[in-house]
């Protein structure tokens, strides 16, 4: 063992001496935290994860003692690399998220680091206030990092950056104090001067730094609102409310103004506290412990106007036009970011509101309290711009229906860029100067010439209400050539926002890509000032080394440096050309975070589940990197993706592809997960219960046959414990129940003998569909593709399918063949290719007739239209895919396009539909929606609770039980229980399971609700 491992060895004891929370110094999660959302990759000593203020008052100390550097991490959300260090990264949000009481008369409330800024507005919700800055990543982002970054968001022309709300701090210094910042009388001021302790020694430096060198720093820093690169020192200086412009529209009626909304740095009238030095220091000087905030009224309406130009200069030429009416938002988005945003399957509705091909585009948002108010200014806007050059089209979205999706359409834009095709990609460095709004038309042009005079062209999105604009140069940083042109351009970039005397951050931060840049940018006295304020601090340069002060090179620490690029993919079964290979399909986790939000959609679940960063889509991503980069030990004689580790960061995976869709770089972990364990298990051992789920289609109709005694077994406790020990099926898990008198023995028994019943009159009574001949022909022929679960084990679903389409005049025949589904979430590719290529060799007969393939169960007919072609590439599969679509849809598409009259049963009352998780990332549940609607009477709510936890095999097994319930208990099982009187309707089977298990509830088949078996 060397020197460096046991002094390892001995930290890691140490600390598990001294705190509760978690301490993690192995490969894995050190690999998991050396990146962000940045470019920058560096491998920390460890990770602690607090559980109490103890904890992490404990652990600074215990570093501090050592002299092992710290770095405080939120959501790992950073574009500039503030979040990752070489020594012990301490992540806040699993533990430290408690919201405090809320003072509503005073509007204020304390939380703990670790909270995500959705979740406390959520708790702000009920007493109508909610935190002003409002970050596009809000759905992930702490505080403490918000507090660490100074961060502000799209509204910060009315409610300004973090520092403007922060009303005091509680903080641990670098040598483990646990110290207070607040507003200060003069009083108390002087005497933290005269304290013998770290902190006096911070205080004395701080006053007397400043006092040196306040004329420089009143000189250096820009004269505008959004700000944040090096040390708020110019806030000290003026004992004022930072970033106050007189065209800020806070003071216009109805808004939050002065200390009525914002305490100003250290609160109203003090003039002494350092709490606007800590904001914004990106735990260069202290760590965050706790923090009282100030909070704000919640505008109850809002509006948007989308105008649209032909130019990027004609959009910002039109600003001034649109900051007279006192908006709360000017957003732009230029043609780049418009057009990855078209080629998201998620967005597709969203983009409907994009009129042509405009070359650049704002939205501009009103928020008031009085619906009127927001109605006339958006309309009015749109009249005052009528006649501008340049502008192609007006959008208003005044109702959230289609206001809500363009406002996350803008706060995707990160990941949208990174996943922009090829090796070159809009990069972060120069993405973040802000200058005068006034300035911003020429700002941007003359930026746009040193692309082109570097051989680019780039992406401009961002705040444009402020001046901040994000603008990224496309450029291939996996190249020694792509990095010197990132260093050219950055030259020319900071010449150019010292010309405008602007801000090279004004929201961002400095971290590993811009701190090497403030000695030019705020001059050697100023940067000397900062470097003694770190000092009076941090002496030891323990907090955070190299952010702000004392920074590496831009280009050091790159997360895939020029060379490290793998030569070539790992053979796979699967096709990923269409993300350029296997690499880059993994390359296309940017690391924004996205799959750590709890609310909304469904991604990702296993994460909602156990809050831990190991199982985030990000985290398998990243483990597949590290591991084809060799930025891992291999540690055994299997192929680089099939190391043990990585089989525990892919464990909890469910499969659900949730991230194919709502991840806005649509990186596809289920499919990934898949390549990954047949390259694991191409030379181990299968555990039992995987082989059962590869040959559960053969399996199947053995079970069914012996049905009686089957099902017995499974009521039997001590068969679930032999079932348990023998293949790893939970015994508190129900067995689904087999069925001997199963839908394709039903099928083809009757369909000779009681065809013509079903398709004219049925027990005297006059058929409840009419066909009108104008509009469709018969015969007509559908393929039903009867499922091993809809066959064996829900046999009344496939009967209810049947009676609906030949009813309505469709002849159906079976597919008779087997999808693979169950063979693709184990891995077992090469199996599921044989028997996708016999099921294309069936099929295909069909699909080129025009004849539609439709499937009941949503995960096993979009393996068709997902899998299939990936598996087998080629003309068959395409149209096999194209013609595979869900039975529920289509029936309701034929009655809505086609004339189809299908008069349905009544069913007075109100419903629950819960869609499946394939069906929601991969096509939706409009079809399924849009089928019940038929059903006169029925109200039917669409859950957005997330992910079942089910998923097929996965909530069987024993190692995964646990998990699956507690995914289900978020939101799937509360919404049900809630609703005792309500038809509970599920379209998959491993949903319906997972209900019935955990409430007690039967749950439907849409087709079983619309034939009137419900």
């Amino acid at each position: 063992m060397d020197f460096a491992t046991a002094r390892r060895d001995s930290l890691v004891r140490y600390l598990r001496r001294h705190i509760s929370g978690e301490v993690r110094f192995d490969d894995t999660s050190r690999g998991l935290y050396s990146t962000d959302a940045s470019h920058y990759q560096v491998r920390p000593l460890g990770v602690v994860l607090p559980k109490t203020i103890d904890d992490l008052t404990s652990t600074v100390q215990i570093a501090s003692d050592l002299n092992v550097p710290i770095t405080a991490r939120g959501g790992g959300t950073s574009l500039s690399g503030q979040s990752i260090g070489p020594g012990i990264v301490i992540d806040c949000s699993k533990y430290l998220n408690a919201v405090g009481e809320v003072d509503v008369a005073n509007r204020r409330v304390r939380v703990q680091p670790g909270v995500v800024l959705d979740h406390l507005n959520r708790a702000l919700a009920p007493h109508g206030l909610m935190f002003g800055p409002d970050v596009a990543t809000a759905s992930r982002a702490t505080l403490g990092g918000m507090i660490g970054n100074n961060s502000a968001g799209a509204r910060s022309i009315v409610y300004r950056q973090t520092v403007d709300h922060v009303r005091a701090l509680t903080a641990v210094l670098s040598d483990g104090a646990r110290t207070e910042f607040g507003p200060l009388t003069a009083l108390e001021y002087e005497r933290k001067l005269e304290l013998r302790t770290r902190e006096g020694e911070a205080y004395r430096t701080v006053d007397s730094t400043v006092r040196q060198a306040a004329s420089d720093i009143l000189a250096r820093t820009p004269k505008i609102v959004r700000k944040v690169s090096g040390y708020n020192l110019a806030a000290l200086v003026e004992r004022t409310p930072v970033g106050l412009v007189e065209r800020t529209p806070a003071a216009r009626p109805g808004a939050p103004t002065g200390a009525e909304g914002y305490p100003g740095p250290g609160g109203p009238g003090s003039p002494h506290s350092l709490v606007p030095l800590l904001v914004g220091s990106e735990g260069t000087l202290a760590v965050t412990a706790e923090v009282e905030l100030a909070v704000v009224p919640r505008l109850k309406h809002r509006g948007l106007l989308v105008p649209q130009f032909a130019s990027l200069g004609a959009a910002l030429d039109a600003l001034q036009a649109c900051l007279e009416l006192e908006p709360s938002a000017v957003e732009l988005m230029d043609r780049m970011l418009i057009d990855l945003a078209r080629n998201q399957r998620s967005l597709k509705n969203t983009m409907a509101a994009v009129r042509g091909r405009p070359e650049a585009l704002l939205m501009v948002e009103f928020s008031s309290d009085d619906p009127a108010e927001v109605s006339y200014r958006v309309h009015e806007l749109d009249r005052r711009l009528a006649g501008c050059m340049g502008l192609t089209a007006s959008v208003p979205a005044l109702d959230a229906a289609t206001r809500d999706p363009l406002w996350a359409l803008r706060s995707s834009a990160v990941p949208l860029l990174y996943g922009m095709p090829g090796d070159a990609k809009p990069v972060t460095f120069c993405e973040d100067a802000a200058v005068d709004p006034e300035r911003l038309p020429e700002f941007a042009a003359r930026f746009r010439e040193i692309f082109h005079k570097h051989g680019t062209d780039g992406a401009f999105y961002g705040h444009a209400s402020v001046g901040c604009l994000h603008i990224r140069p496309v450029l291939n940083i996996h190249e020694e050539a792509g990095v010197a042109t990132m260093r050219k351009i950055m030259e020319d970039v900071t010449d150019l926002v010292l010309e405008f005397n602007g801000s090279l951050s004004g929201e961002h931060g400095d971290g590993l890509v811009r701190s090497e840049w403030n000695r030019k940018m705020f001059g050697p006295v100023v940067y000397e000032a900062f470097r003694q304020v770190k000092r009076g601090f941090d002496p030891g340069n323990v907090l955070n080394p190299g952010k702000i002060v004392d920074a590496p090179a831009m280009e050091d620490n790159m997360r895939v440096p020029p060379g490290r690029m793998p030569a070539s993919d790992p053979p796979t079964v699967l096709d990923f050309s269409k993300q350029g290979g296997f690499f880059r399909s993994i390359e296309l986790c940017n690391g924004a975070g996205v799959c750590r939000k709890t609310q909304g959609g469904a991604m990702c679940p296993s994460y909602r589940a156990t809050k831990d960063e190991q199982d985030t889509t990000r985290a398998r991503a990243n483990a597949l990197r590290l591991t084809l980069t060799n930025e891992t030990p291999q540690k055994s004689r299997h192929a680089p993706i099939a190391q043990r580790w990585i089989s525990d960061v892919m464990d909890l995976c469910l499969s659900c592809k949730a991230c194919k869709s709502e991840c806005p770089s649509n990186v596809d972990v289920a499919k990934l997960k898949s390549e990954f364990l047949h390259a694991f298990y191409a030379r181990r051992a299968r555990p039992l219960g995987h082989l059962f789920v590869k040959h559960i289609h053969r399996l199947s109709p053995l079970a069914a046959r012996f049905a009686g005694v089957n099902n017995w077994f499974a009521r039997r406790s001590w068969a679930r414990r032999a079932m348990e020990n023998l293949a790893g099926i939970d015994r508190r898990r129900s067995l689904p129940e087999w069925h001997r008198d199963h839908f394709r023995k039903w099928f083809y028994q009757t369909r000779n003998s009681e065809r013509g019943t079903r398709n004219g009159k049925q027990e005297g009574e006059s058929s409840s569909v009419s066909v009108p001949n104008s509009e469709l022909r018969a015969p007509r022929s559908v393929v039903l593709l009867d499922d091993c679960f809809t066959t064996f084990q829900e046999p009344n679903i496939g009967r209810a399918a049947v009676a609906l389409l030949e009813r309505a005049g469709f002849t159906v025949e079976l597919a008779g063949i087997c999808c693979g589904r169950a063979m693709l979430s184990k891995g077992f590719l090469t199996d599921a290719r044989k028997l996708a290529r016999d099921g294309i060799a069936k099929l295909d007969h069909f699909a080129a007739q025009g004849i539609p393939i439709l499937g009941l169960e949503p995960s096993c007919v979009l393996s068709l239209s997902d899998e299939w072609p990936e598996l087998v590439p080629g003309p068959a599969a395409k149209r096999v895919a194209a013609a595979a679509e869900m039975a529920d849809g289509w029936l309701a598409r034929q009655v809505s396009d086609h004339g189809l009259a299908l008069d349905v049963a009544p069913v007075a009352g109100k419903a629950l539909l819960h869609p499946h998780c394939h069906q929601k990332a991969l096509v939706g549940s409009k079809g399924t929606q849009d089928a019940l609607r038929l059903v006169r009477g029925l109200d039917v709510t669409v859950l957005d609770a997330g992910c079942c936890g089910m998923a097929g095999a996965f909530g069987y097994e024993k190692q995964h039980y646990d998990v699956s319930v507690k995914i289900a208990n978020l939101d799937l099982v509360p919404a049900v229980t809630a609703a005792p009187a309500a038809t509970v309707i599920a379209t998959g089977t491993s949903c319906r399971h997972q209900i019935r298990d955990l409430t007690g509830r039967v749950a439907r088949h849409p087709l079983e609700v619309l034939a009137g078996e419900a």
